[in-house]
């Protein structure tokens, strides 16, 4: 009887999941339609913000097979070349204006996939209820169509992150050869929209040391996922060695957001206060720049060390999570923001108070700790935590599927 009860309610779920998933994407479909490029953080005639210069990136790579970024006449190591390919590939398809809408449309149905992946995680290391409600509450959040409509790696990134982390916690589990030789995969691909991914291995190797995984199995995944690695990003080494006659693994472009990362507050009103003399290129001045970033720490790190100490830890965590990414201030803000510190509050919550953590659920806090850490010495701010924010969301649904048990066993 409670077999085909627990049936029922799998069945009820499942259904739940569905309409969520239709009345979501058709929104975000819709959303995509109705406001068109007005979304657009620049402009397609100055070319002036990321979204305009990766369409422009995009035109470029098709009509003279250059993968450019800031000047289109020149090749480029500024940006990863995930985004430009795929885009340029929906503009190859459909043209260069159908291709924007798209690939618009694509990034909706990969939120709508996105989604099932949190339920599939959610269900994995939680339960059934758990998943259901954060992928309610995700559905909820308006950047998650907010982000549908723009022109950025934010959908796609976040996307294979989840992905990512649906394979290694089965892969881990399973001790599967084939799930590792995928989760390769999904890493590498990864890497090739946002290099920030790229140290994710340290913390499988924290789980392999958990899961008490011989030094064997621990030499024999890491040699399989490396050459998986190594296979995926080397048209890109390659091409980047041929153009720039340099070994380039990810981007040359980490100068101007470690530079920007050293004003506290971000605030630059009193100038550089180091010399700066900016590059003959773009690989010059980025060295140029993290040469001047690193001045900065040190004599103003030496003068106000406690300050920098602060603002290299909470200050710029702060930042990281200070606001939902959606950049539509005088469309619904004040709501979103308050949803946004609502999840926030629940999801801190739960991962301070629940102690018996399974092993996969200290995984989940580890990867939204790592991602929070990585852009510590950078420039943050919150576009970069959005791909975390379904898992944050699960935590707090989490918290809030348990409050809501322990009110029912008090009725009763």
């Amino acid at each position: 009887m409670n077999k085909l009860k627990d049936m029922n309610e799998e069945k009820r779920i499942y259904t739940y999941l569905i309409i969520i998933e239709i009345v979501f994407m058709a929104i975000a479909i819709f959303s995509i339609f109705t406001l068109g490029d007005s979304l657009l953080l620049g402009s397609l005639e100055k070319f002036d913000n990321d979204d305009a210069k990766y369409i422009r990136s995009a035109w470029n790579l098709l009509d003279n097979n250059i993968l450019s970024y800031e000047n289109i006449k020149e090749a480029t190591a500024y940006i990863m070349p995930g985004l430009t390919y795929i885009l340029s590939l929906f503009m190859f398809i459909f043209g260069k204006i159908n291709g924007i809408v798209a690939f618009r449309i694509f990034q909706a149905i990969l939120q709508g996939i996105s989604l099932y992946l949190l339920f599939l995680i959610g269900k994995k290391v939680f339960n059934s209820k758990v998943a259901l409600i954060a992928c309610f509450m995700d559905a909820l959040y308006i950047a998650e169509i907010y982000a549908a409509n723009l022109i950025l790696m934010e959908v796609i990134f976040k996307f294979l992150l989840l992905l990512l982390i649906y394979i290694s916690i089965y892969a881990i589990e399973k001790k599967s050869l084939k799930l590792y030789i995928l989760g390769g995969m999904v890493w590498a691909i990864g890497c090739l929209f946002r290099p920030t991914i790229a140290a994710y291995p340290l913390l499988i190797l924290i789980m392999w040391i958990k899961d008490k995984y011989s030094f064997g199995e621990m030499f024999k995944y890491t040699i399989v996922v490396t050459s998986i690695f190594c296979i995926i990003m080397a048209p890109w080494w390659i091409r980047n060695y041929k153009v720039f006659d340099r070994v380039i693994l990810f981007t040359k472009s980490s100068g101007n957001p470690f530079l920007q990362g050293t004003f506290i507050n971000y605030d630059q009103s009193k100038g550089l206060g180091v010399p700066y003399i900016k590059g003959k290129d773009v690989l010059e001045s980025n060295e140029n720049e993290m040469k001047a970033g690193l001045q900065r720490l040190k004599i103003y790190g030496k003068k106000e060390p406690l300050k920098y100490i602060a603002w290299y830890t909470l200050g710029k965590t702060f930042y990281f999570w200070r606001a939902p990414f959606y950049w539509v201030i005088n469309i619904s803000y004040i709501p979103v923001i308050i949803y946004h510190f609502i999840i926030l509050f629940y999801a801190l919550y739960g991962m301070i108070k629940y102690k018996d953590k399974s092993l996969n659920l200290k995984f989940l806090i580890m990867v939204v700790i790592y991602f929070n850490i990585i852009y510590l010495p950078y420039y943050t701010f919150e576009r970069y935590s959005y791909p975390l924010m379904p898992l944050v969301i699960l935590f707090a649904a989490y918290t809030i599927n348990d409050k809501r048990c322990k009110r029912i066993e008090l009725i009763k």
